[in-house]
């Protein structure tokens, strides 16, 4: 995995890279051939796979073709093993193989990916004194969900396709870019090309993981930037958000949403301050 010089990324940079075992890169490989698959499907198909609120934690597919501010053209499909039996009973329903293999291909991906990200959760643990963090994402595994993404074409060269934001989970493993364009703040404020790589995953802090921190780790701010090629073909990418069950979530309902937010807002704030963008967690 990475020692401890490298884990200081996270602190310094707000990002590290981690080198895929093969068997995983394998996994997510295919996967996102699933996924190609199912975006090339007719949207009257698509739209028979349904969108699930699941009390926030929204798995099933969206298609977003409005635009407006802070909100993003594409289309998009969540899964989550805590909702395993729904997706594979609506994905079923669908009649089509395509879905009902690209949902059978994420849940292999996810398992495939627990021993990394607990892996990666001990050494967090451990370099930043972060206090029973590893037990609580291996616990937290029924909400860890897989995002995978399809930015749409017809734009210009420079457009935000994903907009500026900070993620709200513990943090995020961005697997696949399928173009450049991927950015993220620096902590001095300054937009720089992401590292992303074939052979790494890029993992990020998230907003829980700021919270969790004590403000040691911050929340990286990120946003996708079409390219030549992307502003005319639209670009593929999946991520997993590594939730945690047990920390108090960001308060979207009375905060706003993260995509609102100056870019950079939480990297200087006050823990103090900080805080009160939270609510303890419900049970569900």
């Amino acid at each position: 995995m990475k020692n401890s010089n490298s884990l200081h990324q996270l602190k310094d940079d707000g990002f590290v890279s981690i080198s895929y075992p093969p068997e995983l890169r394998a996994a997510v490989l295919e996967t996102v051939k699933s996924w190609k698959n199912f975006c090339a499907l007719p949207n009257n198909i698509k739209t028979q796979f349904p969108y699930n609120p699941n009390n926030g934690m929204g798995v099933g597919y969206e298609l977003k073709t409005t635009p407006g501010l802070s909100h993003d053209l594409k289309e998009d499909l969540h899964v989550t093993t805590g909702m395993s039996d729904w997706l594979r009973q609506s994905a079923e329903q669908t009649g089509d193989p395509i879905i009902t293999a690209l949902i059978s291909q994420a849940e292999y991906l996810i398992n495939l990916m627990k021993p990394l990200v607990i892996n990666f959760a001990k050494q967090v643990e451990t370099e930043f004194s972060i206090k029973d963090f590893a037990d609580e994402v291996e616990n937290s595994q029924d909400a860890w969900f897989l995002r995978f993404l399809h930015f749409f074409g017809n734009r210009k060269a420079g457009d935000e396709l994903a907009t500026s934001h900070a993620d709200k989970s513990g943090f995020t493993l961005h697997l696949y870019e399928s173009d450049p364009g991927l950015q993220c703040l620096t902590m001095d404020l300054t937009w720089v090309n992401m590292p992303v790589s074939p052979g790494e995953t890029v993992i990020i802090p998230g907003m829980r993981l700021q919270y969790r921190s004590g403000n040691i780790l911050k929340a990286l701010f990120h946003r996708v930037v079409a390219t030549d090629a992307t502003a005319t073909a639209g670009r593929f990418s999946m991520v997993c958000f590594v939730h945690l069950s047990r920390t108090p979530e960001y308060d979207k309902k009375n905060a706003g949403r993260l995509q609102e937010f100056p870019p950079g807002f939480n990297y200087t704030m006050p823990f103090e301050e900080f805080k009160k963008l939270f609510v303890p967690v419900i049970e569900k």
